[in-house]
């Protein structure tokens, strides 16, 4: 016979508190703001302010703000006892750290200061209730701290908590949670990229996709010529034949990452001089290539070399037909010249 144990747990929330999802890990900042009152400042005497962070139970996380000597300074045990034994000799520390100060004005009374929901080794806090804590001294004696510490829920919603003054030395405090907006992956939104392009003729495919922004495109196995912008842009001027299949991806930072297969095939058309004619000093070629496409045409002194060896002297485009026609002055220094034509 098996036993199954059920194991029941109640849950006790404080007024204005609300349970949190178990195990969820909400990103966002805590933001912290007490005024300090009582302590105006004595020349010459050096002033302790600390703040610090805890689980509701009190585990102690992290240090936010440390005013004041090192934290090997054995001052620190008569001042801001309370904040030294809490971290129990951790030096982490998440924002802001000073010598002692002259007074408490400026960045020391109102006390602002922020948490990001990361423990001492950066790692993004469950949500659940937490405390903010502060003490402050004057170099002569144990300070004042907040003695019950300032409750408050991460969680996936947002809150403004304010608590009541305590006596003369904490007034007008208040936590803000502000949760960071849920990032969502991408999901590639556009079909796939045109399937078919020309040699010499400029393609152009925009594609698009929905999540948290920005989202930032690649792709491998383009058709030579072609390039793919982050914003998802596919552009270029085709300059092989043939089928070209690859993987298209859309990132970002939140996973899965998005995925789309495409396959290019980029065909040929073939160029062809239709006529090449004098007239008078001007040597004129016209013929068909693929219709807006790009051609050079390029020229030697010797049939025999190879392309590559050639002189461009013009870059231009057929038109919507397909049509080209070119003119060139012919130099009389020159008695023999070659032509030909270079898509793209």
């Amino acid at each position: 016979m098996r036993t199954i144990l059920i194991a029941l747990v109640t849950l006790l929330l404080l007024p204005g508190l609300k349970p949190a999802v178990a195990w969820a890990q909400t990103a966002g900042t805590a933001k912290m703001e007490v005024t300090i009152n009582n302590y105006t400042g004595t020349s010459g005497t050096a002033h302790w302010t600390v703040a610090w962070v805890t689980t509701q139970s009190g585990t102690f996380i992290k240090s936010l703000r440390k005013q004041g000597p090192g934290f090997s300074a054995s001052d620190w045990a008569n001042h801001c006892g309370t904040w030294n034994t809490a971290r129990a000799g951790s030096a982490v520390l998440d924002g802001y750290t000073s010598a002692t100060a002259a007074n408490y004005a400026g960045t020391n009374s109102p006390v602002i200061q922020s948490w990001n929901g990361r423990d001492a080794l950066n790692n993004l806090m469950p949500d659940g209730n937490y405390k903010f804590w502060i003490q402050y001294a004057e170099n002569s004696g144990q300070g004042p701290v907040t003695t019950t510490g300032l409750l408050w829920t991460k969680g996936p919603g947002g809150s403004t908590n304010t608590y009541a003054n305590q006596g003369a030395n904490f007034t007008n405090m208040k936590v803000t949670w502000i949760p960071s907006p849920t990032a969502v992956p991408p999901t590639i939104t556009s079909a796939a990229p045109t399937a078919t392009a020309t040699v010499g003729v400029p393609y152009q495919f925009t594609c698009t996709a929905s999540g948290t922004p920005p989202v930032n495109f690649t792709a491998n196995n383009l058709p030579t010529g072609l390039n793919m912008s982050s914003a998802g842009v596919i552009a270029g001027t085709p300059i092989t034949a043939g089928p070209f299949s690859g993987t298209i991806s859309a990132t970002n930072g939140t996973l899965p990452n998005a995925t789309q297969a495409f396959t290019i095939t980029v065909g040929v058309v073939p160029t062809t001089i239709s006529s090449a004619s004098l007239n008078g000093n001007n040597f004129v070629i016209s013929g068909q290539g693929p219709a807006n496409g790009t051609y050079s045409v390029l020229v030697s002194t010797n049939a025999a070399i190879a392309t590559e060896q050639w002189t461009s002297i013009d870059t231009s485009t057929f038109d919507a037909a397909g049509r080209f026609s070119y003119t060139n002055s012919l130099s009389t220094t020159v008695r023999e010249q070659f032509y030909r034509i270079k898509v793209p």
